[in-house]
């Protein structure tokens, strides 16, 4: 089995990412505690961590057994909260499934992005964890890593979809993993790290892991494709052709791949994107001198559009909804970014970008008719 430090564990904050630097059996401590880099001091929150791991706490009915005490290391310091808690758990999963750490992002194939606190069953509770600040704030570590498969455990709370568009949105090599948010133990199912395969690509780890189900799955075609061709008629009847109770020639219905596909059901909401036209500026655009190229946002899954590249010629987003009489719900995101908004020839509500509101961010738009229950909440991201 390979040690090679290969996960890097994260601590999202609101004041910044920290990494988990150490996580190791410390015989010679009364209990576990948690440091800080460069310092001897327990962290504030140390007694919390010393009692989930005690001996018949949390963590050992994950892990199977009684925890020695254990030095917990990060790369930097918290006063108060108790997010926390989730990516330690985890980590200590990982670490009796005998995978190792990695300090830093340059060193890691897999970044194991997660918040939130946990009860007594590990499960994950739900709450407003300032997930879209957090992400924020990783942005650049991410980027650190942009080979690096990317898993993320983000908790039930009022910016669960907007966090997830975000962290979709992202642009990296491998699609993200978005872990079940129910309980540390399903976490860790999903991630289902073979233990042998620390050394491999981050990629190929992942296919290993799915080999066993992929040869079963090839085996039964194997045998279909084997008994149908028993099966099949003799050549002098194959091209006898087949006719219906009323003596007509029966075609046989084909069905196109593509249209058996379940499709999003449209929206009731409107978005294209404002741009300046060759040679114009969004200066021009925003005070009338030139009219915006208007660019439909096309619908990517249900409940989310297709994220919005934040280029030079973007001037802002025309939102509309098709009912006439309907009002339109904008997340404060959209409009603390945006100058007021003007409302265009066709009832859309145009929200031009304010020069230091070009930052990547997530919002949601709701359609609120005038008679019946509001629309499905639509997130939309506008990344770098």
């Amino acid at each position: 089995m390979s040690f090679q430090k290969r996960i890097l564990v994260v601590v999202p904050t609101t004041n910044g990412p920290l990494r988990l630097r150490a996580l190791k059996p410390r015989p010679g401590l009364p209990a576990s505690a948690a440091f800080a880099d460069g310092d001897y001091r327990p962290l504030p929150w140390s007694g919390d961590y010393a009692r989930l791991a005690i001996p018949g706490g949390p963590l050992s009915r994950l892990t199977g057994a009684d925890l020695p005490p254990h030095e917990l290391r990060l790369s930097g310091s918290f006063d108060a909260g108790r997010s926390w808690e989730a990516p330690i758990c985890l980590a200590h999963g990982l670490a009796a499934q005998g995978h190792g750490l990695a300090a830093e992002p340059a060193q890691a194939d897999l970044i194991l992005w997660a918040t939130g606190a946990v009860d007594l069953d590990l499960a994950v509770i739900p709450g407003d964890y300032a997930l879209l600040d957090k992400i924020e704030r990783s942005r650049p570590l991410f980027a650190e890593a942009r080979q690096a498969v990317l898993a993320v455990l983000l908790p039930d709370g009022p910016e669960r979809a907007e966090a997830e568009a975000a962290i979709r949105a992202l642009g990296r090599a491998h699609p993200p993993l978005i872990l079940p948010s129910s309980s540390v133990s399903a976490a860790l199912r999903a991630l289902a790290l073979p233990a042998d395969s620390a050394a491999a690509p981050p990629a190929a780890r992942f296919r290993r892991s799915m080999f066993p189900v992929g040869a079963a799955a090839l085996a039964c075609v194997t045998l279909a494709g084997a008994y149908g061709i028993a099966r099949l008629p003799s050549s002098a009847s194959q091209d006898l052709p087949v006719k219906d109770g009323t003596g007509t020639l029966a075609t046989a219905a084909k069905t196109d791949p593509a249209e058996a596909q379940p499709k999003p059901s449209l929206p009731p909401v409107k978005v294209e994107e404002l741009r300046a036209p060759p040679g114009s500026s969004c200066r021009r655009v925003a005070f009338g001198a030139d009219p915006p190229e208007r660019r439909a946002v096309a619908l990517e899954a249900e409940g989310r559009l297709a994220a919005t590249r934040l280029s030079s010629d973007l001037c802002g987003l025309a939102i509309r909804a098709e009912a006439a009489d309907a009002s339109l719900e904008i997340g404060p995101e959209l409009r603390g970014a945006s100058l007021p908004p003007v409302r265009l020839s066709d009832r859309a509500q145009a929200y031009f970008l304010k020069e230091a509101g070009r930052q990547n961010l997530v919002y949601a738009v709701q359609v609120i008719p005038r008679a019946g229950p509001p629309g499905a909440r639509l997130v939309h991201a506008l990344t770098r």
